[in-house]
């Protein structure tokens, strides 16, 4: 199964990068990281209500109105920098959001320890694309 997720994950990665845009079926992928990693803070309908969420001083965004904030538009790149750990993120301080960047990269490396380089670098933009691609799909 791992292995099946990560051909997706790559294939998402590479979509993305010809500029394809990525179908419903392969937002699957989005959703199920979403639940594995997001939804504990951001909540199961993202909106902010995760259990761990209400523990923090400055709860967390309600990720269905990201393209309503900014002028209707979703900010695509803003939310993959966020993701992937290069944009720090107000309210978290130094960010108390985990880098899922680095988090995929050493997830892959244990789950695949002969993935490097250029190919471990597209499944960790794949998965992290296809969460990209999911809060885009939620969005009011």
């Amino acid at each position: 199964m791992t292995h099946r997720i990560l051909k997706i994950a790559s294939a998402i990665g590479v979509l993305a990068l010809c500029g394809t845009t990525v179908s419903a079926q392969e937002s699957i992928l989005g959703r199920a990281e979403f639940e594995a990693r997001c939804s504990v803070c951001h909540g199961d309908d993202a909106k902010g209500s995760g259990m761990v969420g209400e523990l923090f001083t400055v709860k967390p965004k309600d990720l269905t109105l990201l393209a309503k904030e900014n002028g209707g538009v979703y900010p695509f790149e803003r939310v993959y920098n966020a993701i992937n750990g290069t944009r720090e993120i107000p309210g978290h301080g130094r960010s108390e959001m985990p880098v899922w960047g680095d988090y995929f990269m050493e997830d892959l490396k244990a789950d695949r320890p002969s993935t490097y380089g250029h190919d471990a670098a597209q499944v960790v933009q794949g998965r992290i694309l296809s969460l990209v691609y999911f809060l885009q799909s939620l969005q009011e």
